[in-house]
């Protein structure tokens, strides 16, 4: 079976730009624990898919509060000892309707553990875990804005152990 190539043809220019923007402070928020910036960009009812990730994020759909209080809990990304950095690479569309473009992007999520005392500007860490990945979000319009309400990351592989970056 040969693959076949999705070129979109109703996808135009200002939601493409929209979509980045919005995936970069999707991100942003992760790695800054910005709860503002992930308010902005997500859906008002948001389904998380982890389960190609990580055993322990249930995969459930979340208002923008709870999802925020979850996932900037002290238990994920909020833990003030993980660093983060979500690096988006390219995006593939995988469709695109007039409300919905569904987009998977390549992603290596970045951790490390930061060292108290470390300096504030050039923080140190003493265990670090990447993980290679695909993201696929959903982006849905609404009242004229693209936001995610959805999340379903692939994990292709982990270097280091996450679990002892966030102990």
């Amino acid at each position: 079976m040969a693959f076949e190539l999705y070129i979109p043809e109703n996808l135009q220019f200002h939601d493409y730009l929209a979509i980045v923007q919005t995936a970069r402070t999707f991100a942003d928020g992760y790695d800054k624990k910005d709860a503002a910036r992930l308010r902005a960009v997500v859906g008002p009812v948001i389904e998380v898919d982890y389960r190609l990730v990580s055993e322990t994020i249930p995969n459930k759909s979340y208002t923008p509060d709870d999802f925020i209080a979850e996932f900037l809990s002290p238990n994920l990304l909020g833990n003030e000892k993980l660093l983060t950095q979500h690096l988006l690479g390219q995006c593939y569309v995988k469709s695109v309707s007039d409300d919905e473009i569904v987009v998977e992007f390549q992603q290596i999520a970045g951790h490390g553990r930061y060292i108290e005392g470390s300096h504030p500007l050039k923080k140190q860490v003493d265990k670090t875990s990447d993980g290679k990945s695909y993201m696929e979000q959903r982006y849905t319009k609404i009242d004229g804005r693209w936001k995610i309400t959805r999340l379903k990351p692939s994990l292709l592989y982990e270097i280091g152990e996450f679990n002892d970056v966030v102990s």
